[in-house]
């Protein structure tokens, strides 16, 4: 009816034939193994044999009363005694953990009643190695993860001495310029300093890494010599239109420096390789970039990478570039008589005497491409004008 292995209600019938059914005599006992004795002591355990008269189902445990326990009994004592002994571990490591949270907290607490009368005032007076500095608490905590942030954050207990000064036993003969950085997040230093190591030292041991960054010596850009692309952002979007392989730009001449002659363009652009053009004229500056070296020939040169630009125009659009026509031939013209020019038409012309002669030119469209819905007088609002100044760089 009820048994050990979770069986649901089973009938054993007596094998076929068996004569030994039951046995008389004793307590109640069935079949000649017995296959079910039940002894006299109501207390012990019933025994169970193995089947030997009655048929039990195929697949079922030929012990379907309870099973023997005195092996289960030793197996239950010995997990009980393994669980009893990592209770006891954990317990005692709980104890030890709770003894060491016990004693940062006594120690916290002793340093937080220290602290309670740590006060810096707003004004701080420094001693840097014999100079003295006058400066703020807001300027010394300026950058979070400095040493002078670390030393007046209240976390330490700092004196001053006798005088009043905080004594830093350093160099003080460059600290101005720290006090200045973290001033005005800028890093202003004299013309030609030559104490750039000895300032990146005292920048490494107050641990301001923004002057670390400053004094990282930078690659020269591209453009950096013009006085016409004055901001980063003209100097990159132009950078960003040139062919890569010809690398760093060198500024061959100026005109407001070398003169406006024809003549001077020549002597200082001619047989130079690539080339770019920069020109201004009133606000407006545009120019050209050609991969074919000037020459003074009086011809005009077919190019393949040639384009036209606009990085400031009446119309306010954005720099925009102007890429040559499809199997256009004539990309640049080289004239003795003439300044830098590009396209036939020409799309730009300067002339000798760029700068009063009035006979500098533009008239879009012939060899370039200008942008969608700009006639040909976009590059400066009119078809004739004077140039304020041009430069040309090559190749370094």
């Amino acid at each position: 009816m009820v048994n050990h292995s979770g069986l649901g209600k089973t009938k054993m019938p007596l094998f076929k034939s068996h004569q030994h059914a039951i046995e008389a005599g004793h307590r109640p006992m069935f079949g000649t193994g017995h296959d079910l004795h039940i002894i006299s002591d109501t207390e012990s355990f019933s025994k169970s044999v193995k089947m030997q008269s009655f048929d039990l189902s195929r697949g079922r445990n030929k012990t379907m009363s309870k099973p023997d326990l005195g092996d289960n009994d030793h197996q239950h004592n010995q997990v009980l005694t393994d669980a009893e002994s990592h209770i006891k571990q954990a317990c005692e490591m709980l104890q030890r953990e709770a003894a060491r949270l016990r004693h940062e907290q006594r120690a916290i607490d002793a340093m937080s009643k220290k602290l309670e009368h740590v006060h810096f005032s707003s004004t701080i007076q420094l001693n840097v190695g014999g100079h003295r500095f006058t400066t703020s608490l807001q300027t010394l905590t300026k950058d979070p993860n400095s040493m002078l942030a670390a030393m007046f954050s209240g976390k330490f207990e700092m004196k001053p001495a006798d005088d009043g000064a905080f004594f830093i036993d350093r160099d003080g003969t460059h600290f101005r310029f720290i006090l200045n950085y973290l001033r005005s997040g800028e890093l202003i230093l004299p013309e030609g300093a030559t104490f750039l190591k000895e300032l990146k030292a005292e920048a490494k041991f107050y641990q301001i890494q923004g002057i670390l960054d400053e004094l990282v010596p930078k690659a020269p850009q591209n453009f950096e010599e013009s006085v016409i692309l004055t901001t980063e952002e003209h100097r990159s979007v132009l950078s960003g239109w040139l062919p890569q392989q010809y690398g760093k730009w060198q500024l061959l001449m100026r005109a407001s420096q070398d003169g406006f002659q024809a003549q001077t363009f020549h002597s200082k652009c001619d047989n130079k390789g690539p080339t770019v053009t920069i020109v201004k004229s009133g606000n407006n500056i545009f120019g050209g970039f050609t991969e074919i070296s000037r020459s003074s020939q009086g011809s005009w040169v077919r190019c393949s990478q040639s384009f036209l630009f606009s990085i400031m125009n009446p119309k306010g659009v954005a720099p925009s570039k102007m890429p040559l026509v499809k199997d256009q031939p004539f990309a640049i013209y080289c004239d003795s008589n003439s300044g830098p020019t590009f396209g036939g038409g020409h799309d730009f012309h300067i002339s000798n005497n760029a700068n009063t002669s009035g006979k500098s030119y533009s008239i879009l469209g012939y060899s370039y491409q200008p942008p969608t819905g700009q006639q040909n007088t976009f590059l400066t609002g009119a078809q004739y004008f004077n140039v304020t100044d041009y430069e040309v760089f090559g190749i370094c």
